[in-house]
């Protein structure tokens, strides 16, 4: 019995005397070079998600097909093909292409049962990052059928979708991390410097907590109006969360909001001090994950667990729902539906339910209304 083909799938190519690293796409037997090297990952990756497009759909496709006959491959190359320049992020969804690749790229169409999605999702481990890359496959399957690729229904089953994590920041424990990310020292062979190391950190925990925006609106903003990223208008106190470039998603809001005066304030003097980026280091916009993670594991020990950068919003929310900021107002800051931000953080609100603890308290509670 013959070997399955394998996935086009990355290698890295090793440095020699005469050449650099370069990542190479193998496939059937042959390599084909993406002319990136070691440190250009992501574009290897949406290298490769150009390969296995042209690869599919280099001739045109046979319509109404039975699913029998529909690759999973060609289905996939057919969704990145269409969703290549409207993705916010293709590094992400290339790595999600690939691994559905890995596990399906010598599949059909008809193959893709309850049972297969379920071996996935036990293969992936994460549930929550096994459903996200079969919400790309479901869409991908709908895809097919709405450009009438194949005329049969394809059905992707998703593993359960995991409980929302909500965990939030007292305010002494915010106060103690932005003072250790202000605080912590560069150390050069074993000496501290004068060099402030998680500057960034401090910078973005406050402009995180003070607007409740997601991690990248916060770390990629800029001083200076540029296309592709978020802008803070310090004249009119407005920050613009969505680039011009780029198209807003339905769950991922991004409505320009206006600045609290403190944290305004701050900014300027951020701006004032030469800063062209919000949370900046060695004169760059940097994601501040790795520096993040590590100054709260310092701080907080034991109960740095679960806490993430998205953690920033969480508190956001739930201190404006302790403030008794209304919801309609709150919604609209944090862009979140209403309802989403009832039935996440509505008990914090200190009105909540509170007509009925006052029923029971003052005896209304069992006696009918004349």
């Amino acid at each position: 019995m013959s070997r399955a083909r394998k996935p086009a799938r990355l290698w890295l190519r090793p440095s020699s005397k005469d050449r650099e690293a370069v990542w190479i796409i193998l496939d059937g037997g042959k390599q084909f070079s993406t002319g990136c090297g070691e440190s250009h990952r992501g574009e290897a990756e949406r290298a490769l998600s150009d390969h296995i497009a042209k690869r599919f759909l280099e001739k045109p496709l046979e319509r109404h097909r039975a699913a029998a006959d529909v690759s999973v491959a060609e289905v996939i190359a057919h969704y990145l093909m269409v969703k290549e320049h409207t993705t916010r992020n293709p590094k992400d969804m290339a790595a999600r292409a690939k691994r559905l690749l890995a596990f399906w790229g010598d599949k059909t169409l008809d193959d893709i049962t309850t049972r297969t999605c379920g071996e996935y999702a036990r293969q992936r481990g994460y549930q929550s990052a096994a459903r996200r890359d079969l919400e790309d496959l479901r869409a991908a399957c709908r895809l097919a059928i709405a450009d009438n690729v194949t005329r049969h229904a394809v059905t992707v089953t998703l593993p359960p979708k995991p409980r929302g994590r909500t965990k939030y920041l007292e305010r002494n424990t915010m106060a103690r991390l932005i003072w250790a990310a202000y605080r912590k020292r560069e150390v050069q062979r074993g000496v501290p410097t004068k060099k402030k190391a998680t500057l960034h950190v401090a910078r973005f925990l406050i402009v995180a907590l003070y607007t409740g925006s997601r991690s990248s609106r916060v770390w990629q903003a800029s001083f200076v109006q540029e296309p592709d990223r978020p802008f803070i208008d310090l004249e009119q106190g407005v920050f613009y969360r969505l680039p011009e470039t780029e198209q807003e998603a339905h769950n991922k809001k991004a409505p320009p909001i206006r600045l609290p005066e403190r944290l305004l304030a701050h900014m300027r003097r951020w701006r004032r001090m030469g800063s062209r980026y919000v949370v900046e280091y060695q004169g760059r916009p940097a994601d501040p994950k790795r520096a993040f993670r590590n100054l709260v594991n310092d701080v907080l020990g034991e109960d740095a667990e679960g806490v993430v950068r998205h953690t920033m919003r969480h508190t956001a929310a739930t201190w404006l729902m302790q403030g008794g900021v209304d919801t309609w107002q709150a919604s609209g800051y944090l862009g979140m539906t209403r309802e989403t931000l009832e039935k996440t953080y509505g008990h914090h609100h200190p009105d909540y339910q509170g007509e009925v603890g006052s029923a029971f308290t003052t005896g209304k509670a069992g006696r009918a209304r004349e």
